[in-house]
């Protein structure tokens, strides 16, 4: 009796671990996928950021541009001491 309910647990957890490892392993993949999906999205991120940097700077400086030639039409005239 006591040989057929060792056997009988023995199956039992082999049946459970075999079913765990294949749970593990699926939620592993997903995980992976997962992660290259998030990492794509963070280039893609990057890449709009420094574009909308780039874009930002590029219109600063058409303002300072604008700006400079408003001074300039209204007669201001430039500053002898320049900080920068």
């Amino acid at each position: 009796m006591d040989l057929v309910q060792t056997v009988t647990n023995a199956l039992v957890v082999g049946a459970v671990g075999l079913l765990l490892g294949v749970m593990v392993r699926s939620l592993h993949g997903q995980i992976r996928s997962l992660r290259a999906e998030v990492r794509r999205d963070i280039a893609d991120l990057r890449r709009e950021v420094r574009q909308a940097i780039g874009d930002l700077r590029r219109e600063m400086g058409d303002l300072r541009s604008d700006l400079t030639q408003v001074a300039l039409a209204v007669g201001a005239r430039q500053r002898a001491n320049r900080n920068r």
